[in-house]
């Protein structure tokens, strides 16, 4: 969601996950989403102040506070309205756990600058219990 103050806009950032958990209770997943504005080299928080040109970067961690590891972890963002994606998404970037792979899937195959629309990342393999998964994409504010 994007509300806009004065010249500013403000981002709010809405994500889900879907994730299998073995043998635990989905409660100790947790979701934590932060935005940074890059080219005002913000701190990262779950709000901010941007303006045309502005290039945002969400970041997106999975906790697995389990006592067992999840698999099969699909996060679902998307490239907020007045907005594109900056740049394509590379969800293989070293911000994963070694034994996690990932995959981006949009609805119509496109992960490219100027993007608009659904993004999912789907992770295969484990994130064992006490680990911490980070996928993040940028978008350039209209």
């Amino acid at each position: 969601m994007l509300k806009y103050l004065r010249d500013f806009s403000v981002f709010f950032i809405l994500n889900i996950t879907s994730y299998t958990v073995l043998a635990s209770t989905s409660h100790d997943v947790v979701l934590t989403k932060t935005v940074t504005n890059i080219t005002q080299q913000s701190e990262a928080s779950t709000l901010i102040d941007a303006k045309p040109g502005d290039v945002i970067e969400y970041n997106i961690y999975v906790a697995n506070s389990t006592y067992s590891a999840i698999s099969n972890i699909n996060i679902s963002a998307s490239v907020p309205h007045s907005t594109t994606l900056a740049t394509a998404i590379d969800c293989n970037d070293g911000n994963l756990p070694s034994a996690l792979s990932c995959q981006i899937s949009t609805p119509d195959g496109v992960n490219d600058y100027g993007y608009q629309g659904g993004i999912i990342w789907q992770l295969s393999g484990k994130l064992e219990a006490g680990v911490t998964a980070h996928v993040s994409y940028q978008v350039t504010l209209k």
